[in-house]
């Protein structure tokens, strides 16, 4: 095809998650031209025909018509830094994910021998974790033969000192003496305590290997500070921000960075009717949808001496949940942050806090300045 057309082909091929990325990828390397569709853009063409036939050539004799109707980028070959960025925080995703799992199916575990141990030590803490997988059994946390063992837990893993170990010890033995009553005594149970307890402390020994290796290629990459500036966006938030935005380079517009983050609103017209109940059209990435939510959660809200986290962000959802629910109001506030990131990495300057009057007055002074 070369040889005939003197020019090497262009690559079209639909996304198909981690199935298309290494072919993407070689491609690129080759220095061929690519072009990855969205499957909801290639599917739409492939229902333009009345005839029901799917096969693979059919299938490839659409992509190509659709390059010539559409008007498409180019894949580009993402930078390295950024690609390892967002590897390593979806891989921190998904082992925190899996940790909440085991710890929620070690709480049912425990909840069945001793129902009141959840109320003197959080199943998920280091001290819990430590006493269940040598202790699992109730009956073992009263035997004489252990207290030395289980005091020294209580006492040095919380680092809250001797009283509040003693007083953790006390309802420790008050749970026993309730679980051999109220719990239901099978040894399989221990088992499976001891079990999750092992699972969830390997995840942690994982997670935090993986966050070391995000946190030294944090410090390499200045965008990370960038976002960091922001009220709301913290150490392990701007990492999973920035990996999933990638080269802010690729967008021109803050509203096509809202449309590939999938919280743009979605549109209802038809004649005289507009529709007024709209939801995002969630058709992007969902960790960065997440890591907005989690980010719009924090500025929202107020700090424990009562000063806001991000006093704009909080005076803007205040006006807004004047005339919305507040889970259209954080939609809003999560558009909101989304332009303030987009402005912080293309500008390359770290957040300023000021007000909605001053951001006015500066830029009416911007413009007498080009006049």
């Amino acid at each position: 095809m070369e040889e005939a057309f003197s020019s090497k082909p262009v690559i079209v091929l639909e996304s198909t998650g981690h199935y298309s990325q290494r072919i993407v990828h070689f491609f690129l390397k080759q220095g061929f031209e690519v072009y990855h569709i969205n499957p909801l853009i290639s599917h739409s063409i492939k229902n333009s025909v009345v005839r029901k036939v799917k096969t693979d050539r059919v299938d490839a004799l659409e992509l190509a018509k659709l390059v010539f109707v559409q008007a498409f980028r180019p894949t580009t070959m993402p930078k390295e830094q950024l690609a390892n960025l967002k590897v390593l925080t979806r891989t921190r995703g998904h082992l925190v994910e899996q940790r909440a799992k085991s710890v929620n199916q070690l709480q049912c575990a425990i909840e069945q021998i001793a129902p009141l141990f959840p109320s003197v030590l959080n199943p998920g803490s280091l001290t819990a974790l430590t006493l269940v997988s040598k202790f699992p059994s109730p009956c073992e946390w009263i035997e004489k033969a252990n207290h030395k063992a289980i005091m020294n837990m209580l006492e040095t893993l919380p680092r809250q000192g001797k009283t509040y170990g003693q007083q953790k010890y006390a309802a420790l033995v008050a749970c026993a003496e309730d679980a051999q009553v109220t719990g239901i005594s099978l040894a399989a149970y221990a088992s499976t305590i001891r079990c999750f307890a092992s699972v969830v402390q390997s995840l942690d020994v994982q997670i935090k290997v993986i966050d070391d290796q995000i946190k030294a290629l944090s410090e390499q990459l200045p965008e990370v500070a960038l976002l960091r500036s922001i009220p709301g966006i913290g150490d392990t938030l701007a990492p999973i921000i920035l990996g999933e935005i990638g080269d802010i380079e690729r967008f021109i517009k803050a509203k096509q960075l809202v449309a590939f983050s999938g919280i743009g609103p979605s549109v209802k017209q038809s004649g005289n009717f507009i529709g007024t109940k709209n939801k995002v059209t969630k058709r992007g990435s969902p960790f960065l949808r997440h890591a907005l939510y989690i980010a719009a959660t924090t500025s929202v809200r107020k700090e424990s001496k009562g000063s806001q986290v991000n006093s704009v962000i909080y005076e803007y959802y205040q006006r807004k949940i004047e005339t919305k629910t507040k889970k259209q109001a954080l939609g809003a506030v999560m558009n909101k942050l989304l332009r303030i990131i987009f402005s912080v990495l293309k500008n390359k300057q770290a957040f300023r806090l000021i007000s909605p009057d001053q951001q006015v007055e500066m830029y009416q002074q911007h413009l007498k300045k080009s006049a």
